[in-house]
């Protein structure tokens, strides 16, 4: 097979997407956005120490300049409820991040959604693959999927990492998201191994949970897009 052209220019590669989550003020939204963050993540699991209630997620919201977009995070909710927030906040996508079921999907078909799994073994691995199949087979496969580190009793924002092997076991996935213990450090390393189309960060890019520090998001997000 021919090589391509020496006359003609090499197909530039895409930068990866990023994602801030667990944002708990607007002036930290601002500032991830304006550093060039692509969605901020809004966290509204009760049980997680950067749940954001919905006057401030309103606020949050309004704030972000055009193109950024808002992710609802939500663990093991009805999606009737799902839907009735993402609604009142004028949420385009929301991120599943529990053990909900493919029907769960299919209820939520109006949304963009991003189906997030925990991996802390190869049984995890073939569970998701299960779970994605099923999805197909109702007609709703998600729009993204996350994959994150599994540590028992909390739903994410942990900074454990995914296991090298894990990660060498995804079945291949167009929209995968990133996530678990990335940092300004790891991330570029992370990238060049997996080739995600988006990196998912919290607890990587805070001074406390919830609050961003914005030297921190700076770094990560420069190291994130340095590798492209």
């Amino acid at each position: 097979m021919a090589g391509p052209r020496p006359d003609l220019p090499l197909p530039l590669p895409v930068p990866v997407k990023l994602k801030i989550c667990g944002v708990t003020r607007v002036a930290d939204a601002v500032a991830c956005a304006l550093a060039g963050a692509n969605w901020i993540g809004l966290n509204f699991h009760p049980g997680s120490p950067r749940r954001v209630d919905q006057a401030t997620a309103t606020a949050i919201i309004a704030a972000l300049p055009a193109g950024v977009e808002a992710v609802g995070v939500f663990v093991d909710r009805p999606p009737a409820e799902v839907a009735e927030v993402a609604a009142r906040l004028g949420l385009r996508i929301v991120q599943l991040h529990g053990q909900e079921p493919p029907e769960d999907l299919l209820a939520l078909a109006h949304l963009d959604i991003v189906r997030a799994y925990r991996l802390g073994d190869a049984a995890a691995v073939a569970r998701m693959a299960s779970d994605l199949e099923a999805c197909r087979s109702l007609g709703r496969p998600p729009d993204a999927v996350l994959v994150d580190a599994c540590v028992p009793g909390q739903a994410g924002g942990t900074g454990q990492s995914i296991a090298v092997d894990l990660l060498a076991a995804l079945p291949p996935l167009p929209r995968l998201i990133l996530a678990g213990g990335l940092n300004p450090d790891n991330v570029a390393e992370r990238i060049a191994t997996v080739r995600p189309w988006m990196v998912d960060v919290a607890s990587g890019v805070e001074t406390s949970p919830g609050c961003k520090d914005p030297a921190r998001v700076a770094a990560f997000l420069s190291a994130a897009r340095g590798l492209m």
